[in-house]
């Protein structure tokens, strides 16, 4: 087994390149067959892995992220669009560097990168991950997502937490979630969601919260709690809407709380396909970083990928 080692030092404000040499001596010790890329940008990942998928070498490859949940998007998604029709999908293994990895906790992979490792080196065969994606049909394009997306509150949410954290040792705390949800909705209008789901169409005339999960994750003391999960081929829909400040007050306690999508002022389904569609620009999310404001008209579904990991 030949392991290609995608790193980013810069992940978890920096502790990639921090923990990388204990990893490179585990993998001399163990007499494992590797080889590392650092990545130098945003676009890096995403090229590295294109570089493999294009590839196909004759030895056995498995592609080792060494990162964040970023990082990990952009190698699945380069991955799958750049290997050819009909052949085999390299299996993916992923070390998190961030405490705060959502895809880490859900799949049970250690948080200690010397345990992920181990993890991975213990793996004697790949199984199927369930995983999003997803058609933007306005855009034609199309992605794939191993925690979430978001539309509206959750991707304003989302990406003032990554710009924070940009910039210091992030946590949320119970008073910072609150002031930044409320000057997020205080300068947020509701907007129109019509989505199809288990149930039929359905709409939404004052969504402010919408978002697809592929697994139940917590992410910093916000908790989202669904009822799917990794092995599960089902992906989760929570939608809420504006009903005046004290609710949506109460509606943001039970989001912090991981208690949303069992409440009973949101809508919530859990299924394989959605067609969610807006007549506004909204803010969106996948997986955590922005996919800028847009109108939707978007197909959601859950597919699978191979990962070579114990977990």
């Amino acid at each position: 087994m030949h392991y290609s080692i995608i790193l980013n030092p810069t992940a978890g404000n920096g502790n990639g390149s921090r923990v990388w040499p204990g990893i490179q001596q585990q993998l001399v010790e163990n007499q494992v067959d590797f080889s590392m890329q650092a990545t130098k940008d945003e676009t890096s990942a995403a090229y590295f892995a294109r570089r493999l998928a294009t590839a196909r070498h004759a030895t056995e490859t498995t592609v080792l992220v060494i990162g964040g949940d970023g990082t990990l998007h952009d190698v699945l998604n380069s991955l799958i669009a750049n290997t050819p029709a009909h052949a085999q999908q390299l299996p993916l293994a992923y070390i998190p560097v961030s405490k705060l990895s959502r895809f880490a906790r859900a799949y049970g992979i250690s948080l200690d990168p010397a345990g992920a490792l181990q993890q991975v080196l213990a793996a004697e065969a790949s199984e199927q991950v369930h995983i999003g994606h997803y058609h933007d049909a306005i855009k034609d394009n199309d992605g794939y997502f191993l925690n979430s997306i978001g539309i509206g509150f959750d991707a304003a949410l989302l990406n003032q937490r990554n710009q924070a954290s940009k910039r210091q040792k992030f946590r949320w705390s119970r008073l910072a979630f609150f002031s930044r949800a409320t000057a997020i909705l205080y300068n947020q209008q509701p907007f129109q969601l019509m989505l199809n789901g288990t149930t039929g169409r359905l709409l939404s005339p004052k969504a402010y919260i919408a978002m697809v999960a592929n697994h139940p994750f917590t992410d910093s003391r916000i908790q989202l709690t669904t009822t799917g999960g990794l092995h599960e081929n089902n992906l989760d829909l929570i939608v809420a809407e504006r009903r005046g400040w004290p609710l949506t007050f109460w509606q943001l306690h039970q989001f912090y709380r991981g208690r949303l999508a069992s409440s009973r002022w949101a809508i919530h389904q859990s299924g394989t396909n959605f067609h969610l569609t807006t007549t506004s620009l909204e803010f969106c999310q996948v997986d955590g970083e922005p996919m800028g404001n847009r109108f939707l008209d978007m197909t959601i579904t859950s597919t699978s990928y191979p990962f070579l990991q114990q977990h």
